[in-house]
């Protein structure tokens, strides 16, 4: 008997590690080797080109914030060695037409572009930004002068957008 109360008292206790083991079980958060998509990017930057045919992010969040104005959002990052881009054109609720906000940077030379006009943000460069959806993912069509006043112009198409993986906050 007394054998028979040790075994079941030590597999109730196996039980009971298991399961706290599984409950402490965290899924890891989405990497940004998670987030890569074949992107193709096609632009004239202040007169040179910049190509790129890979992986980079594209990604979507159907309800996001800039400077306290509600909108739609969507982002694209590449980068390799001394070249990258990062372009977000937001789409606000409460106004028409589209913001842009373009970062590029190759040949020793960077270019900022952003046409946001929420109350607070600075204004860089002029230009536009449309998105033609296909699929999953889409095409951007720039056009746009950056600050220095070189020129940006051509497209990026992302075969898929994943979801904006929100990153602390509320």
């Amino acid at each position: 008997m007394h054998i028979h109360k040790s075994v079941l008292i030590a597999f109730a206790g196996a039980v009971m590690i298991s399961s706290i083991s599984a409950a402490q079980v965290r899924r890891a958060p989405a990497t940004q080797a998670d987030t890569k998509v074949a992107v193709a990017i096609a632009l004239r930057v202040d007169g040179q080109p910049y190509q790129f045919d890979g992986n980079a992010s594209c990604q979507h969040a159907p309800m996001a914030s800039i400077y306290g104005v509600a909108a739609e959002m969507w982002t694209v990052q590449q980068s390799e060695g001394q070249r990258s881009i990062a372009l977000t054109m937001w789409r606000p609720n409460n106004a028409q037409g589209n913001w842009l906000s373009l970062s590029v940077s190759g040949g020793g030379k960077s270019y900022t572009v952003s046409t946001v006009t929420a109350p607070g943000a600075t204004v860089q460069g002029s230009g536009r930004v449309t998105l033609a959806p296909s699929g999953a993912g889409g095409t951007f069509t720039i056009e746009a002068t950056a600050a220095t006043g070189a020129a940006i112009a051509g497209t990026i198409k992302c075969s898929a957008f994943t979801p904006v993986i929100a990153e602390g906050g509320n």
